[in-house]
């Protein structure tokens, strides 16, 4: 959810226009290259051209954690969802030759919509930002609904065991981007430890990071909010549907004063927002489920992988393959999302 700036490979647009010519039958005039603002790890571009827009997304320049900013996968899923229930732009082409950019690249078409940044929704008026809220949810409870065989999709991550895999992988990420350690990151690892749960549980196809940002709206959101594409799949897997729904919840109980506010002491009801019980019933109603009681560990397991993610956004910046001085900012605010995850775990549900 690191909204910095991540360093961007240099685009050699002769050479970018003339590949994207020759493998896309319908591309054709490249003019100039824009780069967006969002991309959090992967940076994004929008192109025009004789043939119309189109957004490109990139690798980072520079060293890459493994297994990070895996763009074929992305190329992959979008290709099996377009056209389908939950909704993703065309795209066009994958690129895995290093001599055109110098990074792995995919073409997809140009959407014009409305990306809400903030999930207060200031921008909306107060009645209109339920409707909003409901709409996202709708969105996530689609994702987990697509049949992941008859999208060929099966082996897009391994079935069993999510929490305990992925609690591995971004330990180790934690570790190998920060060696010396945090204390209150090590306290929340070791509370995740003890409450994690074990033995079966769903599987469905996951989006890996589900927040309000990651969804592009209609134009007319305050008249019928619409999301007309499901963007940033870099995280996406197949896995336990409570990560997703914890990581949307937790993302909202960031303090109202972070850099990328939450809803920390808000009042909801007064702002027009939905409260985090409501969007439970919505999503288990949607889905067809009894609600779960108790998501703490779910939720304080998104703020901890949010945490080791900011910790490689601190190593990226150190290295320099981040824009340094708004990526040390970001990566060095990983004790936020640690003492988040740390007080959801300490208190009622």
């Amino acid at each position: 959810m690191t909204h910095a700036v991540v360093s961007a490979p240099p685009l050699d647009l002769d050479r970018l226009g003339a590949w994207l010519q020759a493998q896309v039958p319908t591309f054709h005039g490249l003019r100039n290259a824009q780069r967006l603002v969002g991309g959090n790890s992967n940076p994004i571009w929008q192109l025009r051209a004789d043939s119309g827009r189109y957004i490109l997304r990139t690798q980072p320049a520079g060293e890459l954690l493994k297994s990070a900013h895996a763009l074929d996968r992305e190329f992959r899923l979008l290709t099996a969802l377009h056209g389908g229930a939950v909704p993703v732009p065309k795209i066009h082409v994958l690129c895995n030759d290093l001599e055109v950019v110098g990074v792995q690249f995919y073409l997809m078409d140009f959407i014009e919509g409305v990306v809400h940044r903030h999930v207060a929704l200031p921008e909306l008026p107060i009645g209109c930002r339920r409707a909003v809220y409901g709409a996202a949810i709708d969105a996530l409870a689609a994702i987990h609904c697509s049949d992941i065989d008859a999208l060929g999709l099966a082996d897009f991550g391994r079935p069993g065991n999510y929490f305990e895999r992925q609690f591995h992988r971004w330990r180790q990420q934690y570790r190998t981007a920060m060696p010396e350690g945090d204390a209150e990151m090590e306290r929340l690892i070791a509370a995740l430890e003890r409450t994690m749960p074990h033995g079966g549980h769903p599987v469905v196809l996951l989006h890996g990071d589900s927040r309000l940002d990651n969804l592009m709206f209609a134009a007319d959101v305050e008249a019928a909010p619409r999301v007309i594409a499901v963007l940033d799949w870099e995280l996406s897997t197949l896995g336990h549907p409570l990560a997703d729904l914890g990581q949307f919840l937790a993302v909202q109980e960031l303090p109202a004063d972070y850099l990328l506010p939450g809803l920390a002491g808000v009042d909801r009801a007064g702002q027009g927002l939905p409260s985090e019980a409501e969007l439970r019933e919505r999503y288990f109603r949607a889905m067809g489920e009894s609600p779960v009681a108790d998501l703490r560990f779910f939720k304080a397991f998104a703020m901890f992988r949010q945490a080791a993610m900011s910790a490689g956004l601190r190593r990226r910046a150190a290295l320099g393959t981040a824009v340094a001085e708004s990526a040390l900012h970001f990566g060095n605010t990983m004790a936020v999302f640690a003492r988040v995850g740390l007080d959801i775990l300490d208190r009622p549900d």
